[in-house]
């Protein structure tokens, strides 16, 4: 497909009721765009066509892009099945190229087989709590405060100069009181706390921290009371050899203490000496006449990201016939459904080997794994294999690598459950739905829905559990807190179909879409094996469900190549030097040098290797917790077609035949 002419016409077939533009979005893929702005959901997407000026504009600034789209272009002419998920993945595609780097070696330059992004995080400081250890709250007596970060009265140096103390800004005197009260900190346990090293930056003097604790009741020791206490911040310092922690210095601020602090320490109030609960920091009370100018800490949330880049290859061998009757085609000169039985045999093929390319790079997008434990360290790349100068086996052109699949990135990052044959409970369900949620919502996502893919028997069960669950526990009907069979469409394709559920108790919808790449998995392993057992735990193994965030995940393309070869040449092949004709064959060499990207391993998770039942509890009146469970009333089993056969006939196995 030509992309020299950036104004190039638009290709049109003659057909019984006029033309037909072969460049509409009917042809050119599809975009379907999930993101921040449709909620990070697919239920949301924003499903357009490619339209021909887009493709066009490419020629100059996205050309292997482009490349990528017109090779797909011809695939869905030549009538490859338009699913979906592929779809969704082409809809993803970055241009990584200016990532890519060289590095010169004894002389050669050779193409680095990684590239590096960055990635930024998000930093969560709000929350500190007192440490659960002896002495972790007691009176600051026989501090000395030159030890911490305080603020301290500078002196006049020789010239008249101000010799700033400790405080390097501060002039207002930092000094302890009797009722000074010293507190060892740290980060908690919060599932949502960044590991930031050495808390006591935020711990500035003149500023100010509620802690929200509780003491006992003298006359009821199992009534706890709640009290929150509001210090002053005197000095903060860290604690050697774990820089998880702080020392702070705080000192009594409310209605109830006196103009200089307590006068000792048995008059301070026990709410002013927590031992245990939650520390927040607070706004500083500073006049503008007042000198205090201290940074506000700041961490590097930015890291490196490494990005594995694979080359992969579609090859394709046509006559000259196909060429020129597609040539004809894209020109408008044919009507490719009237004359289609003079291609129709080598674009059947074509079109075969399309879907299996495409099949495959799919899986390798998602289960792709290193090339050997070399490249499980970026710095051992050189021990990777290389790609020699095929005239000089010593000169290396590149290092080979696997582009990591998205299911493998998520591994290594604990994002991947086994339930080991367990039922699906969607009780544990629920809970994963909530911590995604805000997990998600930390970058500033609003998020209401979050998708899950799977089979199509797992979605039945997930909603036959859903219904009863509704009705057992809510009294409400599947009506109102269900939308069945909902379809992601555009020009009259179903992409995409979907159940979605209000989940009350994690303020979120569960959008369960079916997929037939999750059937195809649980189909070719049924009846597989006549050990009953075997058979389940291939059944079990080949059951997943996909909690993903579409809009943190694309397919980086760095670079692609297409190369044309006539065979037979008769300048350098014997055979046809004398020859008058010959049939001529087209090599079609086309190559797409590409990686997985996923930037917040957070925002996913994937269930897998669970059996054919869905659990889901609920308490009755009684308050006794009451299980439903819904195993599969579906099956996969085909249904049975009669074929006679006469002699010498030869009858193909139906869709999806290689031959």
């Amino acid at each position: 497909m030509a992309l020299n002419n950036q104004n190039h016409p638009a290709h049109t077939s003659a057909t019984e009721g006029g033309s037909t533009d072969l460049l509409q979005p009917g042809v050119l893929p599809r975009v379907i765009k999930v993101d921040t702005s449709t909620g990070c959901t697919l239920t949301r997407a924003q499903i357009s066509g490619l339209t021909p000026k887009r493709f066009a504009e490419m020629k100059n600034t996205e050309i292997h892009l482009a490349r990528t789209i017109a090779n797909a272009t011809e695939a869905k002419m030549l009538g490859v099945v338009e699913r979906g998920f592929t779809d969704l993945l082409n809809s993803s595609v970055r241009n990584i190229k200016p990532l890519v780097n060289k590095i010169k070696v004894a002389g050669q330059s050779v193409i680095m087989p990684f590239i590096q992004r960055r990635q930024r995080s998000v930093l969560n400081a709000n929350y500190f709590v007192i440490a659960d250890e002896v002495g972790a709250g007691a009176f600051a007596t026989g501090e000395d405060i030159s030890t911490y970060k305080a603020m301290t009265t500078g002196s006049i140096g020789a010239n008249r100069e101000i010799l700033i103390g400790q405080g390097e800004h501060g002039y207002i005197n930092s000094t302890l009181r009797t009722d000074t009260w010293k507190l060892k900190i740290n980060l908690g346990s919060s599932d949502w706390k960044t590991p930031i090293p050495n808390p006591e930056r935020y711990f500035m003097p003149g500023g100010f921290v509620i802690i929200s604790s509780w003491f006992e009741d003298s006359g009821n020791s199992n009534a706890p009371n709640a009290y929150e206490s509001q210090f002053e911040i005197v000095g903060s310092k860290g604690v050697t050899g774990d820089d998880s922690s702080a020392i702070v210095l705080l000192n009594p601020v409310g209605g109830d203490v006196p103009a200089g602090g307590f006068a000792s320490t048995g008059a301070v109030p026990e709410h002013y000496k927590p031992t245990h609960g939650v520390v927040q920091t607070l706004a500083n009370n500073v006049n503008d006449y007042e000198a205090w100018c201290y940074n506000q800490p700041t961490n590097l949330n930015v890291k490196l990201i490494v990005n594995w880049l694979q080359t992969s290859r579609d090859s394709r061998i046509v006559n000259e016939e196909y060429r020129e009757t597609l040539k004809k085609i894209m020109n408008g000169e044919v009507n490719p459904f009237l004359n289609s039985m003079v291609y129709q045999p080598l674009a059947d093929q074509n079109k075969q080997a399309a879907q299996r390319y495409y099949d495959d790079m799919d899986r390798a997008f998602w289960f792709n794994q290193p090339i050997n434990e070399e490249q499980n360290n970026p710095n051992n790349y050189e021990n990777l294999p290389t790609v020699s100068d095929p005239e000089d086996p010593n000169c290396t052109l590149e290092y080979k690598a696997n582009a990591l699949g998205i299911k493998t990135m998520l591994y290594n990052t604990g994002r991947v459950r086994d339930l080991m044959g367990e039922a699906l409970d969607l009780d544990t369900l629920f809970g994963d739905l909530y911590y995604l949620k805000r997990n998600r919502e930390q970058d500033g996502d609003k998020v209401l829905v979050i998708d899950g893919m799977t089979d199509r028997i797992t979605a039945n069960n997930i909603f036959e559990a859903m219904n009863k669950y509704f009705i057992k526990k809510y009294d409400w009907t599947v009506e109102r807190t269900a939308k069945i069979d909902q379809k992601i469409e555009h020009n009259g394709i179903i992409l995409f179909q979907y159940n979605i559920y209000d989940i009350p108790e994690v303020g979120v919808q569960l959008a369960i879409f079916h997929d037939p790449f999750f059937d195809d998995m649980i189909n070719v392993v049924q009846g597989q094996y006549a050990n009953s057992t075997a058979n389940t735990n291939a059944m079990n193994r080949s059951r997943a469900l996909w909690l993903l965030d579409w809009s943190d995940i694309h397919k980086g393309s760095a670079g692609s190549n297409s190369v044309t070869r006539k065979s037979p040449n008769a300048s350098i092949d014997r055979l046809y030097r004398c020859r008058m004709n010959s049939v001529s064959r087209e090599y079609s060499l086309r190559s797409e040098t590409w990686t997985a990207m996923l930037d917040r391993p957070h925002r996913h998770l994937l269930l897998e290797n669970f059996s054919n039942t869905v659990t889901v509890s609920y308490k009755d009146d009684e308050n006794t917790t009451v299980t439903i469970s819904k195993s599969g009333s579906l099956t996969y089993t085909p249904p049975l077609m009669a074929i006679s056969q006469a002699a010498g006939e030869n009858i193909g196995g139906g869709v999806g035949d290689d031959d």
